[in-house]
């Protein structure tokens, strides 16, 4: 005689809150709670056109329909499927960008399996059944995407605050490029100077800055006059400091990880009004009437224009100086 089968309460459970979130996902994308650059990567990925919060709404209630009929067996069976594509899913995001949102849907994903072939295994008799090398697949990729997370929400740190800045500068106090650089955007408000420590000094010469910049100082001359001060002892261990070395190093992180190895590393949202002045400088010579040579003098052969002139190369480098790597700051 069979044995009715009991409900899964807590796969149900489970299932029924995690429907409700991709619910709520797919029903506003705009709801702020998801914070990564991966948000927007995914927000719109479909499956056939279908969103794939949706997607994850309809599985996870065919979950809970299960949970409800005591179906172990198939429950287990569909959320190792899930699991497995979330594991694929987790594997994208941690060689592009993490969505913190679908962590949270990954969680439930994890849990649901654990819970049915938990359920599964002890009606079966069989309470221990060894390892889930899919449950364990799917957490190394779950603490990757964690951590990508984590190191996404610390970002760099700005000396002035300025969250909206069009320009982010990362320099180093002794390098001499780094200083010319400063000097040119110094002024501008939609620029962030943001310091990195190529040595020891460099902290130093960025603690004395911060004092400078608190008094009214405006950035190079800051920069100037914390170079001319005498150094003075600063605790090494003082909180502070420690605060500030961590700061530093986490904008020498983000250099790093760009792939550049050399400062001043200045990064731009959207075309440098330098560029655009040059294109308009372009067009405007090119749009104007070619100045005709003057006529050579009698007996002399007319001026050829010299053979290496191209219009389509640039006439000066775009970069005037750098240290760092190979070359290290003075």
């Amino acid at each position: 005689m069979n044995r009715p089968r009991e409900i899964h309460t807590g796969a149900l459970c489970l299932a029924l809150l995690a429907a409700a979130f991709c619910f709520w996902s797919a029903a506003g994308n705009d709801l702020g709670l998801c914070v990564t650059g991966g948000c927007a990567l995914y927000q719109d990925a479909t499956v056939a056109g279908v969103s794939l919060w949706w997607v994850g709404s309809g599985v996870f209630l065919l979950l809970g329909l299960l949970a409800l009929l005591g179906a172990a067996g198939l429950g287990r069976a569909l959320s190792a499927l899930a699991l497995l594509a979330d594991t694929a899913l987790l594997l994208l995001m941690a060689l592009t960008a993490p969505c913190s949102n679908c962590l949270v849907v990954a969680v439930f994903f994890a849990l649901l399996y654990r819970s049915f072939r938990k359920t599964a295994l002890s009606r079966a008799r069989t309470p221990q059944g060894g390892r889930s090398l899919l449950l364990a697949a799917w957490l190394v990729l779950f603490l990757v995407n964690l951590g990508a997370v984590g190191r996404s929400q610390a970002g760099v740190w700005a000396m002035t605050d300025n969250e909206d800045a069009a320009v982010r500068v990362f320099f180093s106090p002794s390098c001499p490029s780094c200083r010319d650089a400063v000097a040119a955007l110094s002024g501008h408000v939609d620029v962030a100077f943001c310091p990195l420590a190529e040595n020891d000094a460099d902290v130093q010469t960025t603690a004395r800055m911060l004092r400078l910049l608190d008094d009214g100082t405006s950035m190079i001359d800051a920069l100037l006059k914390a170079r001319a001060e005498s150094p003075q002892a600063t605790a090494s261990l003082h909180p502070d400091m420690l605060l500030l070395r961590f700061r530093m190093l986490r904008n020498k992180a983000h250099v790093l990880s760009t792939g550049s190895q050399t400062v001043p590393f200045l990064e731009y949202r959207g075309l440098p009004s330098m560029l655009a002045q040059k294109n308009r400088e372009r067009e405007e010579r090119r749009a104007a009437p070619p100045a005709q040579p003057p006529a050579p003098a009698p007996g002399q052969p007319p001026a050829q224009p010299p053979e290496h002139e191209d219009a389509h190369l640039p006439v000066e480098p775009l970069t005037a100086g750098q240290c760092g790597g190979a070359n290290p700051c003075p």
